[in-house]
């Protein structure tokens, strides 16, 4: 039960009665938190296209894809 309690003061805390941190602050904290979590998925992508980018045809084709695949496949869509 302490651990609900908890939460509950770090999400709201002006109605909770107790020292939490105001809901702007959580807002901003949570904006930034998937900015930061939005941008690691962007560049991770963006490695992978940029590997696959380096394979030859004979490649890609022995590992089942094609040059046209390639922005699917590294933005996590399946296909086929």
């Amino acid at each position: 039960m302490a651990t609900y309690e908890n939460t509950r003061l770090l999400i709201d805390g002006a109605r909770g009665g107790g020292i939490g941190i105001s809901r702007g602050v959580y807002r901003i904290t949570t904006f930034v938190t998937d900015l930061a979590q939005t941008f690691a998925n962007w560049n991770s992508a963006r490695r992978t296209r940029k590997q696959l980018a380096k394979l030859s045809d004979y490649m890609l084709e022995d590992i089942g894809l094609t040059r046209g695949d390639i922005a699917s496949f590294s933005a996590g869509r399946r296909f086929r």
